[in-house]
């Protein structure tokens, strides 16, 4: 197998994302780039230089509707699915990623459970979340304390040999004598969402992963460029940035200009490398 490098990583990603983008496109789905990579749309027109993956945001509904699309049409879309932890052995994130598998990833992190991916972008799914700023913090709070729990559930291991360690996997036996073998912590956390927030929410959220935002800052989706191609963001993209990453215009000190996620990417002997579109 040949390792990729950075640049190449980008590429086996865009041409990954131009998949979706084209998905997207046909099933009239909105998407939005967002965090590292709405940065490098709007402050470089393409991936921060050492940047490694691809982010986008969606609506809940409008990602049941790709995954149900994906599903329904398995066979003619491969290589290319949806992992989850659902559907993928091992896999831990609590965000979906559409995913290449005739790439191969794997995790650096020695004491991460193997699982399938291949080239990706990671899908953050907005979910409603009331209406007030303060709410949907607090909600998202709960939320994502909740995810640390089943996330000991789904594998004690961080790494550190240390109390911290063997207090993680106690509390990992105990949740799986409450929980039983399969629990599935997303398809409740979705249904006992549904019970208290609606569409008319004005806040929506990554619940998982950062403070709510407005709901009117996604609607009427304009695009950008983005490496050659045009791309959705938010509409207030500004406001978006803002809140996720303060200074965003500003670029980091060249010491903190490196690659964040702690992966490797491989092509499969015998096989091109994928190009864009």
């Amino acid at each position: 197998m040949k390792e990729l490098h950075l640049k190449q990583i980008q590429q086996a990603c865009l041409a990954t994302f131009l998949k979706l983008d084209e998905i997207c496109r046909k099933l009239n789905i909105h998407y939005y780039m967002a965090f590292g990579t709405l940065i490098g749309v709007v402050r470089h027109k393409g991936f921060i230089p050492w940047d490694d993956d691809i982010d986008v945001m969606m609506l809940r509904k409008d990602y049941e509707t790709l995954r149900e699309y994906m599903e329904t049409h398995e066979n003619e879309l491969k290589p290319f699915r949806i992992c989850t932890r659902k559907n993928t052995k091992n896999y831990s994130p609590s965000i979906p990623r559409f995913v290449d598998t005739s790439y191969i990833f794997e995790s650096s992190y020695p004491y991460e459970k193997k699982f399938e991916l291949g080239a990706f972008v990671d899908i953050y799914i907005l979910d409603y979340c009331g209406n007030s700023f303060a709410h949907g913090k607090t909600f998202g709070k709960q939320i994502r304390k909740w995810d640390k729990r089943y996330m000991i559930y789904l594998n004690p291991d961080n790494g550190k040999r240390n109390i911290k360690y063997f207090i993680r996997c106690i509390l990992c036996a105990l949740l799986h004598l409450k929980w039983g073998k399969n629990y599935d912590f997303d398809a409740r956390m979705q249904k006992y969402n549904a019970k208290i927030h609606s569409e008319n929410d004005e806040y929506v959220g990554v619940l998982y992963d950062c403070d709510p935002m407005k709901k009117t800052w996604f609607e009427n989706p304009p695009e950008a460029d983005f490496e050659g191609h045009k791309v959705f963001i938010p509409h207030n993209y500004d406001e978006v940035l803002n809140l996720t990453h303060k200074g965003y215009m500003q670029l980091p000190p060249e010491s903190e200009r490196s690659p964040h996620h702690n992966y490797k990417m491989y092509m499969p002997d015998k096989q091109p490398a994928t190009t864009p579109c």
